[in-house]
């Protein structure tokens, strides 16, 4: 049985200053939890509804192995969901204790500048790991990595990379090739790169900071090929990201 306390503890997850304090962050739904016993992720504790395992028993014996369980109602799941349509199971996982900004050498990276939009942080995230691209290096006014929409967007990001928080681009100029995409900037295909690369990508609103902007050594372009002023950073960071591994 849960405990009003518990359930408390599970809706102040929802704010990020509370999962800072705490070190644990929200997933919800088959598709995280799935990723999540794939990778052995770093699951604290699950709760499920009846009716989701009387569906999927195979998964909550799965979850049962990896850490404790507990059963509650549908109301109670509700109640603690960030989604107006619980799929009624959830699990508190624990944050990794990464060290800030720490600089994997010789591995190509992404430094996401300003990402406010939980959206676009969440799509980011899963196609870099779709990519390869396990470094991701955060600026402090990115949005929490681990706030709910970013997670569920994530789709499982979450367990395969490393989210390295209140990083500065200076710490890559004597070991990458610092790139960022700007209208005016080289064509990909002329682009040669003689150590590894981290890709710069900047807020829609704001595009990349001047205390960024001032570190980089190469602007490359997109292509337009048809219509439209611009393209969404999430979308431009998978193209870039695409091509970028193609070449290196």
């Amino acid at each position: 049985m849960i405990i009003n306390a518990e359930l408390k503890h599970i809706r102040s997850l929802h704010k990020s200053k509370d999962r800072l304090a705490h070190g644990q962050y929200i997933i919800e739904g088959r598709r995280l939890f799935k990723e999540v016993i794939l990778t052995n992720g770093p699951l604290h504790l699950a709760y499920y509804t009846d009716t989701f395992q009387n569906n999927f028993p195979t998964m909550v014996d799965d979850i049962t192995k990896m850490c404790p369980t507990k059963k509650i109602t549908a109301a109670e799941m509700k109640t603690v969901s960030a989604t107006e349509t619980p799929s009624g199971i959830l699990g508190i996982c624990i944050i990794p204790d990464y060290q800030k900004s720490k600089i994997i050498v010789k591995e190509n990276s992404l430094f996401l500048d300003n990402i406010s939009d939980p959206g676009n942080m969440g799509t980011l995230l899963r196609t870099a790991a779709w990519f390869g691209i396990n470094h991701i290096f955060l600026t402090g006014d990115c949005v929490d990595v681990y706030n709910p929409k970013v997670v569920r967007g994530g789709m499982g990001a979450h367990f395969n990379i490393t989210a390295n928080v209140d990083a500065d681009i200076k710490q890559f100029i004597s070991t990458h090739s610092i790139i960022a995409a700007d209208q005016n900037g080289k064509d990909l295909t002329h682009l040669s790169l003689s150590t590894p690369w981290v890709l710069v990508l900047g807020s829609e609103a704001h595009g990349i900071s001047k205390n960024t902007r001032e570190h980089i050594k190469h602007f490359i372009a997109i292509p337009r090929l048809g219509s439209g002023e611009s393209l969404n950073v999430a979308v431009a960071g998978g193209v870039l990201i695409s091509k970028l591994t193609s070449i290196n």
